[in-house]
């Protein structure tokens, strides 16, 4: 009986924190489809809002360009932080603790003065250095590096990298071989995890595009910021639908990552 109730307030404290997280979302939502809300029941319903943006198209090409900002820094990070982890991993240990420390210092660097630093260093430098998008998207691996790294440290460590490397290389495998077929896919769902949060860091900065970029590459952030001057059910609009595209991303990776598991055990 008192694991029954145990049972029931551990649903019902997440239901709460559920309902907590939801709360500003559900109230933009709200917003967003009335005309109106001056007392405690909003007025005036409608979608003119929604249909506005729709038929905008330049919110979807800043929608199209943040998604493609976001996704190409994430893969390249990615890629990078787990080739230098089979390295730490197979051949150097102790490099573990001066790699965390690397890649933990992004945390003291964010916000404008990353930007700031990066064009005063490469502005003038040779091409392709000097490209705002390749600045872009070397500021975004940077800010992203402490979230994937710390992400896939932990799925190793978890998984016990060393020791199913060691196992595979005794049924006959090469450590590059049990590393990428073996341990990785082991640890995908942290994977996964990692790159979506930094997914929702990137598509939700404004600073560092607005920074590097300026009005020569407008995003979906950027678009925010005007619609924001002149519209505050607009605003709320593109909020709601911004969210929307990062939930249907994020289950279109989850999907990807359900399947090649439900292919592995058949």
């Amino acid at each position: 009986m008192m694991q029954k109730k145990k049972h029931i307030g551990s649903k019902l404290i997440i239901v709460l924190i559920i309902i907590y997280l939801l709360l500003p979302l559900a109230m933009t939502l709200i917003y967003s489809l009335f005309e109106e809300w001056i007392d405690v029941v909003p007025t005036a319903f409608t979608l003119k809002a929604y249909t506005t943006l729709l038929a905008d198209p330049s919110f979807w090409q800043a929608v199209v360009r943040t998604v493609i900002i976001s996704v190409i820094p994430i893969i390249l990070c990615t890629i990078f932080v787990l080739l230098a982890m089979y390295v730490v991993v197979v051949y150097h240990p102790e490099w573990d603790r001066f790699m965390q420390i690397l890649c933990t210092i992004p945390y003291a660097i964010q916000g404008v003065i990353l930007p700031i630093c990066v064009l005063s260093l490469y502005v003038s430098a040779p091409a392709p250095l000097n490209n705002r998008m390749v600045m872009l998207v070397a500021t975004y691996m940077v800010v992203i590096l402490p979230y994937v790294y710390q992400g896939i440290r932990n799925n190793l460590n978890g998984v016990g990298a060393g020791r199913l490397i060691e196992a595979a290389q005794m049924l006959g495998s090469s450590k590059l071989y049990a590393f990428f077929r073996v341990v990785i896919p082991n640890i995908m769902s942290g994977v996964t995890v990692s790159v979506m949060l930094a997914m929702a860091i990137v598509f939700g900065d404004f600073v560092i595009i607005n920074t590097l970029a300026g009005g020569h590459f407008m995003t979906a952030q950027m678009y925010m910021y005007d619609v924001m001057k002149k519209s505050g059910q607009r605003t709320c609009a593109v909020i709601v639908i911004l969210f929307i595209v990062t939930l249907l991303i994020s289950g279109f990776a989850f999907m990807i990552q359900s399947t090649q598991g439900k292919k592995k055990d058949k």
